[in-house]
């Protein structure tokens, strides 16, 4: 026997008048974070799902960007996007983009293979083979990530050559594999309480050892634990007396134990602080900004470009909110350096020349602000501001009438 939904039963139920009076419900406009993709993997044999999240105003810009590869992708990409656009409105990061990778089989992706009759830490008397028969794909996995993924990613995207793995769990083990096997697959991992318990801490001891010969440039590791008990907790910390005995050459890390945190909590605390780590010395050194900022902020960046092997420059609006602060505290020679080298940054951007050129009014400098309009409007003509800051100017310089 075929029932009606619920719904139709109780639309029955209600007299004519009042089932005919509802009122339409108003249409919001929906959120957008990201969009879905699939890829067929022959390496996986099977189609993979990924989402991507571009940073605000990607599309009008021409810079390039570090991509963020987040592991359990569906069950993070909401607060990890959120994250991380906010750390970058703040000025603590640079706008990232971020691929977060969905499962199809996560214990069989994310683990290397079992050995022997290792069990399950808070099971000892379940075989790890028993309990996850599929277990063991993680470098098969890794090879997606590495030789489909990544290529597919670079090719339709601005990119940098940095890339951050974030993993949480199974995805923190397998972030340590990657470095074992594949080191020159990503620069920077961010782990929230890795499954280093796997196969009784061999990973820890793996990891300990593949450390010390990663090759330059400096590589960056910040991995957490929350309050989890002893087979989670003991691995980890026989990692963290390793790596602060040995001090691996060109790695830079970090140990966090997060008392008040459990399992599931640790990874966006874990994210805020390790991405902030990372990009130590990205925010502007000084609010509100003095005549020596833009000389310590060009330090700044010399020292995180060398770091992290890359040509790396504070954002544009970043720069540009420095050049305003100097104009309106009357430090108009310093301005017109700070809005100069936004301009040599940024040369593609109207805004950077518009900004320019209202310092080169301020300085008196009628002809060159003339010229700075001009390349910003013809950069972006459909700007009215740009149109009559061009007007305002070409008028102080035509001659006065006879």
């Amino acid at each position: 026997m075929r029932f009606a939904p619920l719904s139709i039963l109780l639309l029955a139920l209600l007299p004519p008048w009042e089932a005919l009076s509802a009122e339409p419900v108003e249409q919001g406009q929906p959120l957008f974070l990201g969009t879905r993709f699939t890829l067929h993997s022959d390496t996986l044999g099977e189609d993979r799902s990924f989402l991507v999240h571009l940073p605000p105003g990607y599309e009008a810009s021409s810079e390039r960007h570090v991509v963020l590869y987040l592991l359990d992708g569906d069950e993070h990409f909401h607060h990890v996007t959120g994250l991380v656009d906010f750390l970058a409105r703040g000025g603590f990061i640079p706008p990232l983009i971020v691929v977060g990778i969905s499962n199809t089989e996560r214990a069989r992706d994310l683990t290397p293979p079992v050995v022997g009759d290792a069990r399950l830490p808070n099971a000892p008397t379940i075989r790890v083979a028993q309990a996850l028969p599929s277990a063991g794909g993680a470098e098969r996995f890794l090879r997606f990530l590495d030789e489909e993924l990544r290529p597919r990613i670079e090719a339709r995207y601005r990119t940098l050559p940095y890339r951050i793995l974030v993993g949480h769990s199974y995805g923190g083990l397998f972030g340590l594999s990657t470095w074992v096997t594949r080191p020159q697959a990503f620069q920077a991992l961010i782990l929230s309480s890795p499954s280093l318990w796997w196969n009784h801490g061999q990973w820890a001891r793996d990891a300990a050892q593949a450390l010390g010969r990663l090759p330059p440039p400096e590589r960056f590791l910040y991995m957490s634990m929350g309050n989890e008990g002893p087979a989670m907790l003991a691995p980890i910390q026989g990692l963290a007396r390793t790596l602060s005995r040995t001090r691996p050459p060109g790695l830079r890390w970090h140990y966090a134990f997060l008392k008040k945190e459990h399992h599931v909590s640790t990874p966006h605390r874990t994210l805020a602080e390790g991405l902030e780590s990372l990009f130590e010395g990205w925010i502007v050194p000084e609010y509100p900004a003095t005549p020596g900022t833009l000389a310590k902020v060009e330090a700044n960046y010399a020292r995180l470009s060398q770091r992290l092997g890359l040509e790396l420059h504070p954002a544009e609006d970043m720069l540009n909110g420095v050049g305003y602060q100097l104009l309106e505290q009357g430090h108009t020679r310093a301005a017109l350096a700070a809005l100069r080298r936004n301009a040599e940054w940024y040369a593609h951007s109207g805004n950077a020349w518009d900004s320019l050129g209202e310092a080169l009014e301020a300085a008196g400098q009628w002809a060159e602000a003339r010229d700075s309009y001009t390349r910003a409007l013809a950069l972006e003509p459909a700007r009215p501001a740009f149109q009559r800051h061009l007007e305002r100017v070409t008028a102080r310089l035509r001659p006065p009438e006879p």
